[in-house]
């Protein structure tokens, strides 16, 4: 895949192209120039938003969701709980560019490169847990995603467990993540969105934009990320 990318329309300019053309912002027919000027506006510049600008009236909702996660005050579960539900269900179903763009926001945000790795590998839940790197919370939300990601249900034990680790606001929300990056991942891979170029200042675009909640800010340690020792 070419890092050669025409930025406003989402597609390399080696001749290799995306399906469908992304939205270009600085130059829109009349129809689409409201999503334009979101586009222009929005903090983080992505090829993937620029094809969901095409959808006039469907693109402004799905753009304040997005904001809704990112952001800390309106996210009640902690950015690394929702990360590694991104990471792990776009690894699993192959959605290479969803893991690429979410994978440096996991990073800032403290994931190690072990656990990146693992998730980008694809390991199993088993070798995963076998690392002895992730505690009994992160194991629980794989393991809640590998099951709705295999068969689009969960069982009663994992939504117990779940309960036992998390709020239930906590727990659908799990489920908002893992549906809302789904669809992503489905449009990313079917529509064959092309990598973005590299973004300048991008360790600090994400640190002002993607922000965390008020109880990681806090350090309750009931929801930060924990060491390996406290791993089940």
């Amino acid at each position: 895949m070419s890092d050669v990318t025409d930025t406003a329309h989402g597609h390399p300019t080696d001749g290799s192209r995306a399906l469908i053309d992304g939205l270009d912002m600085f130059n829109p027919d009349p129809l689409h120039e409201k999503n334009a000027e979101i586009l222009r506006n929005f903090s983080i510049k992505r090829n993937v938003l620029n094809l969901f600008a095409r959808s006039k009236g469907l693109f402004p909702p799905i753009i304040s969701t997005l904001s809704a996660l990112l952001d800390g005050q309106s996210r009640t579960i902690q950015i690394l709980d929702y990360q590694l539900v991104v990471l792990r269900m776009s690894a699993t179903v192959g959605a290479e560019y969803l893991f690429g763009i979410n994978e440096p926001v996991s990073r800032v945000n403290g994931m190690g490169d072990e656990k990146i790795d693992a998730l980008r590998r694809g390991l199993t839940s088993s070798e995963l847990f076998a690392m002895g790197v992730w505690s009994e919370r992160q194991q629980c939300i794989i393991t809640l995603v590998d099951e709705s990601v295999a068969t689009w249900t969960n069982t009663e034990e994992t939504i117990r467990w779940a309960q036992s680790l998390m709020t239930d606001d906590e727990v659908v929300e799990i489920y908002i993540v893992l549906g809302f990056y789904s669809m992503i991942a489905r449009i990313t891979r079917g529509l064959r969105v092309q990598k973005d170029p590299p973004i300048p200042g991008l360790k600090q675009t994400i640190v002002q934009n993607i922000t965390r909640n008020e109880t990681e800010l806090q350090g309750d340690p009931a929801q930060v990320d924990t060491a390996a020792s406290n791993a089940a």
